[in-house]
């Protein structure tokens, strides 16, 4: 049987690129952390990583149950703190499940504003990105999911109601030393020719359509050499010269000082940030307000993060 305390390890050697740093991350040491990866391969029956010279990297089937992975542990987690609920008899949760980004930018001070008008009500956030939030949407999982949408577009998530709360803008990210760094606004056409570092191998996700949408429009097909779901890891293959890429504003937000964040010239790239919800919440509730409250966090951010994010002067040594 499956022991569900390996797979936060397995996330981790994933997400950090070889066992040794994994071990550094979690504090084990790299042994431990070996005999932990050996333990699952044996329980699941194939192989879960590519060990080598560089560092580890996911099989076919490592990559599967990653994507299992998120749900188990927090199916998991649902389940312990119902338990607690139970056994305390504490106070009303709204369990939020939203990816990184969002949760920093958006959250806390729509948050800190509900606690205030409902003190007996925890809102308790889940780490998820959009599709894993949406699948854990329900009676036993949460009660809403922060998710991303393509304006104009058909339903990213068809059967559930989403309230817009941002349209998070998507800004050019170039080496520190790109020959159109200096610029306010970049052109994409001058891009055209470009490395592309992207978020996604697949053009399913809202992130990726913008992109791909994008550079359809300025008359080029993007030659993609690298691609990372972790959008630091993406500023860091930028900095590293070995492409460039475009990244939306809440993730940009905590750009880095080897890299040149740029707005798009001429058109303004949006990804939709929503809460998604299996129905609209009751007229009054606390989950309905705790939606208006988000919304209006939405509606203060305005496109005054674009413009913060994209005038910081660079730090060219």
């Amino acid at each position: 049987m499956l022991d569900v305390r390996r797979l936060p390890i397995l996330q981790a050697v994933v997400r950090h690129g070889s066992l040794t740093a994994a071990a550094g991350a979690l504090r084990y040491t790299t042994s431990a952390v070996s005999q932990q990866i050996a333990a699952l391969e044996r329980e699941v029956g194939t192989p879960l990583l590519i060990r080598g010279p560089g560092g580890a990297r996911p099989t076919v089937a490592g990559e599967k149950l990653l994507e299992h992975a998120a749900r188990i542990l927090g199916a998991v987690d649902f389940a312990e703190q119902d338990l607690q609920r139970i056994a305390t008899a504490g106070p009303d949760v709204i369990r939020l499940a939203s990816f990184s980004s969002a949760a920093s930018a958006l959250l806390p001070k729509a948050i800190g504003r509900f606690r205030d008008a409902y003190p007996t009500t925890e809102v308790r956030l889940v780490s998820a990105d959009p599709e894993d939030g949406v699948a854990l949407l329900g009676t036993s999982g949460v009660d809403a999911a922060v998710v991303t949408e393509v304006p104009g577009d058909g339903p990213e998530f068809p059967g559930l109601y989403t309230a817009p709360v941002y349209d998070d803008e998507f800004l050019v990210v170039l080496p520190l030393h790109h020959r159109l760094a200096t610029l306010r606004e970049v052109q994409l056409e001058k891009l055209a020719d470009e490395n592309w570092i992207v978020s996604s191998a697949s053009g399913i996700c809202p992130d990726t359509k913008v992109f791909r949408n994008a550079c359809a429009e300025a008359g080029f097909d993007p030659m993609v050499t690298y691609r990372s779901d972790d959008y630091q890891t993406v500023q860091g293959l930028v900095a590293a010269n070995l492409g460039v890429s475009m990244v939306p504003s809440l993730a940009a937000g905590t750009a880095r000082g080897d890299v040149a964040v740029r707005r798009v010239a001429r058109r303004r790239l949006v990804r939709r940030v929503s809460l998604a919800l299996t129905e609209p919440p009751p007229a009054g509730s606390a989950l309905g307000s705790l939606v208006s409250l988000v919304q209006h966090v939405g509606t203060t951010l305005g496109t005054d993060r674009a413009y913060s994010v994209a005038e910081r002067p660079l730090n060219i040594a």
